[in-house]
């Protein structure tokens, strides 16, 4: 076993959790040599045996030239050796120098096993891990046996007398304070890795549920969100929703003539009209290309078609690139859900709506096959026409107020 124990000390490159351990150690190297400190100057105080203060003395500057180690050379050979170094020195050596020196069992000498055994398990690991843990109960049980074989031979160095209790306590505090910085600083850094793996995967999320030009939800979760609505309709849980499906008119045009990053400018700022113009818990989607499709929970087709027609006239009246300058339309297409109605069935009738549009001249919108507008819908045609403002080298509109069904 030892000879396995040397052969992954001196050979081994691996640490499980390497990053992990290195952040736990320097917790507690930190907190031990704050530690280490205290206790030299209330050893003192106590007039603890001239050995006992020096062993303090020695475990200060082990540690400090632990930590400078460890900060120079972060290659897992040494880091893996300073873990072990430290162990072995802190519940092999120093403790059982500590026990003898320093009041033994009447002291609080034996508190020090809270750190190295807390050290073994943080930071070793299969072999290691038990190997170090027999070496220090076995260090234990030696120096037990040797004050109990040996009655007044500790106390020759340090006797505590009166100050037994105080010893005690002093040396829980101080150990106590070291372990509560680490666990304190190791919630710390959990919360933090929490957060931080939190946006990771709201950013892997967004990633396979969103275009990446746009920030509009895709196709895929377009179709999600059709079948949630869907089911939500047929359960009672919601009364209806619509949905709208708008393409750019004459696009491939606008490519040719003015450069696909004009084109690019057009599908971006179209989207932050939809986004602008609908509500919070509409749901806006890239469906392809040029095409959007939004989902509009309670709305009827009535209200869809409105809405529709507001975001029409506000395209019209604004300049979706700097590059273009002509006037870019859409065309848009309303469907409702009707009970039986499949997501697919859905967004044909849209498609329908959509080309039926496109037929009879562009720039308008269409429902129910072609059915006259609702009444009223002319009540968006006085919307004021909207200055574009610059966003990162391109033009979009902020003028677009949030009306609500």
């Amino acid at each position: 076993m030892i000879k396995d124990f040397l052969y992954e000390l001196i050979h081994g490159d691996r640490i499980k959790d390497a990053h992990l351990k290195r952040e736990f150690f320097t917790l507690l190297l930190n907190a031990t040599i704050v530690t280490a400190a205290a206790t030299i100057l209330f050893s003192i105080g106590l007039k603890k045996h001239f050995y006992c203060i020096f062993t303090y003395f020695v475990l200060f500057i082990f540690l400090s030239i632990l930590h400078y180690v460890g900060n120079k050379d972060t290659s897992i050979k040494i880091q893996k050796r300073i873990y072990v170094s430290y162990c072995f020195f802190m519940g092999i050596v120093f403790f059982p120098l500590i026990y003898l020196f320093g009041g033994g069992i009447e002291s609080g000498a034996p508190l020090f096993l809270i750190i190295s055994t807390l050290s073994i398990f943080l930071l070793l690991d299969n072999l290691l891990l038990v190997v170090m843990l027999v070496l220090q109960f076995l260090a234990t049980l030696i120096i037990g046996s040797a004050d109990y074989a040996n009655e007044g031979f500790i106390n020759s160095f340090t006797s505590l007398g009166d100050f037994t209790y105080l010893d005690i306590s002093l040396n829980a505090v101080f150990i106590g304070i070291g372990v509560g910085v680490f666990l304190r600083k190791l919630t710390s850094f959990f919360e933090e890795n929490q957060k931080k793996a939190t946006l990771l995967l709201k950013q892997i999320e967004d990633a396979s549920t969103k275009d990446p030009l746009t920030g509009a939800y895709n196709r895929r979760y377009l179709m999600e969100a059709l079948n949630r609505h869907i089911a939500k309709v047929d359960s009672g849980e919601l009364r209806s929703f619509s949905i709208l499906m708008f393409d750019i008119d004459h696009f491939k045009n606008i490519n040719d003539t003015y450069g696909h990053l004009a084109g690019d400018d057009c599908i971006k700022n179209l989207a932050l009209i939809l986004n602008n113009l609908l509500r919070d818990f509409d749901i806006v989607t890239r469906y392809g290309g040029e095409e959007f499709v939004c989902v509009l929970p309670t709305a009827d087709d009535t209200s869809a078609f409105r809405r529709a027609e507001q975001i029409r006239i506000t395209v019209e009246s604004t300049q979706l690139s700097e590059d273009i300058d002509i006037k870019v339309t859409v065309s848009g297409g309303v469907a409702m859900y009707i009970p039986g109605t499949t997501a697919d069935q859905l967004l044909n009738e849209a498609d329908s709506n959509l080309y039926l549009a496109k037929k009879q001249g562009r720039n308008q919108i269409c429902w129910r096959d072609g059915e006259a507008p609702p009444p009223c819908y002319v009540a968006y045609g006085n919307t004021d026409t909207i200055k574009p403002v610059q966003n990162a080298g391109r033009r979009f509109s902020d003028a677009t107020q949030s009306l609500r069904f």
